[in-house]
């Protein structure tokens, strides 16, 4: 297969500031809702269920074509790719904020995840097979780094945004800025790329006979990767869903707490996350598995979650704490899951690897923005945060199951 790269060092870190840039503006467009949930509820606008649904059928459209968007970053121009995404989001933005109709909601918010479908995709192949070979590793670990950006960036606007729909008002501007500046800088930096022709590794001679579809499935059962995809599903359904409904939980379980001050607890979350993606860094990770580290970070998890049930019933610093510290094993764990994709790279599956991937994190997060706020609605929070600790214990099953296999996968690989 061809593989156009960046030889000159220096034009490659320009390139990944670029996409590092770009991708945290995205993330925080793409929480912008996330963000608004507290006030909108707090204004009575919607009711917790209705806030859900509607961030539900984004990612519920969202998450399977991440598995299209992964297939043709793989074989057509990522640039495109990104070019559609940002364009149609920004326009799916600015009509949110000439609307506040439930139904008009959902369908402009769906559509919105629809010409998302390739952006993350097309985000990683750039980072993991167009940067110098010396920056792609690095560049696939610090990545994660820019959703937290983004993220934070969503709730330090909310905080200081009084009317939620100039969240969508700003989100439309930066998305409309930022697919004019990515196609122009991206298509300077791209002349000076060369192009070379390099063999794509097969599992097996026998392997090469049969089509490119039958060898992804082949790659995935022998690596163990249908665990870590539900394992990556929980992780979705846990970190991006408790980081939505904090606010509200904040709100409910304890007197004296508003909608800002619920965000800006929540802030403390995400730079825990932050954090937690320096932490993934330590050299003594290397020495184990990326399933291995995995598993120990659900194990960890697991008690942790388990506090959290009591939330409401002691002190609000406890909670805070204890959640600090999840977003940061959650964060760790993210930086993880991007390596696994990148071992794909070299047989030409990298961007689907990861696509599919995003998918079942879109799929979790669907699940935890509708079954969340339901159980929050129907029996409050603490019931909700032990399902929270049951999920965990599952994920921490699966993740220990995968690690022989993967162990197995990689050596013979090698």
């Amino acid at each position: 297969m061809k593989r156009r790269y960046l030889v000159d060092v220096k034009l490659s870190a320009i390139l990944f500031v670029v996409m590092f840039a770009f991708y945290s503006l995205i993330y925080m467009t793409k929480n912008c809702y996330n963000a608004a949930m507290a006030a909108i509820v707090a204004e009575g606008i919607m009711t917790k269920s209705q806030t859900g649904l509607i961030n539900a059928a984004f990612f519920l459209v969202y998450a399977p074509l991440q598995i299209v968007g992964g297939i043709a970053a793989d074989r057509y121009s990522p640039h495109k790719l990104i070019a559609i995404g940002t364009f149609g989001a920004g326009i799916a933005n600015l009509l949110i904020y000439f609307t506040q109709n439930y139904v008009a909601m959902i369908i402009i918010w769906s559509l919105n995840a629809a010409v998302q479908f390739g952006v993350w995709p097309a985000v990683f192949k750039i980072i993991s097979t167009e940067l110098t070979p010396k920056h792609c590793v690095t560049a696939v670990f610090y990545i994660n780094l820019s959703g937290i950006i983004g993220l934070l960036l969503s709730y330090v606007f909310a905080i200081f945004i009084s009317d939620w729909k100039n969240h969508f008002l700003m989100s439309a501007i930066v998305l409309f800025c930022v697919t004019a500046i990515f196609h122009l800088s991206y298509t300077g930096i791209k002349k000076n790329m060369v192009t070379e022709e390099v063999s794509t590794l097969r599992a097996s001679e026998k392997e090469n006979e049969k089509n490119k579809k039958g060898e992804l499935f082949g790659l995935l059962i022998k690596s163990g990767l249908p665990f870590l995809f539900i394992v990556y599903m929980i992780h979705g359904m846990l970190n991006i869903g408790i980081k939505t409904v904090v606010p509200v939980m904040m709100m409910e379980s304890y007197e004296g707490v508003s909608p800002s001050l619920a965000n800006a607890l929540n802030i403390i979350l995400i730079l825990m996350g932050a954090s937690g993606i320096f932490a993934a860094s330590i050299k003594i990770f290397r020495w184990f598995s990326e399933p291995a580290v995995i598993f120990a970070i659900f194990l960890i998890t697991v008690p942790l979650l388990l506090l959290i049930t009591y939330v409401g019933r002691i002190n609000i610093a406890v909670i805070v704490v204890v959640m600090a510290v999840v977003m940061l094993l959650f964060a760790a764990a993210s930086t993880l899951f991007g390596q696994i994709s990148r071992v794909f790279a070299a047989y030409g599956f990298g961007a689907t690897v990861s696509g599919i991937f995003n998918c079942m994190a879109s799929v979790g997060v669907v699940i935890s923005n509708y079954l969340f706020t339901r159980l929050a609605d129907d029996y409050g929070w603490e019931i909700t945060a032990k399902v929270w600790f049951f999920f965990a214990i599952f994920a921490t099953a699966l993740s220990m199951t995968a690690i022989p296999i993967w162990r197995n996968f990689v050596r013979k690989t090698k």
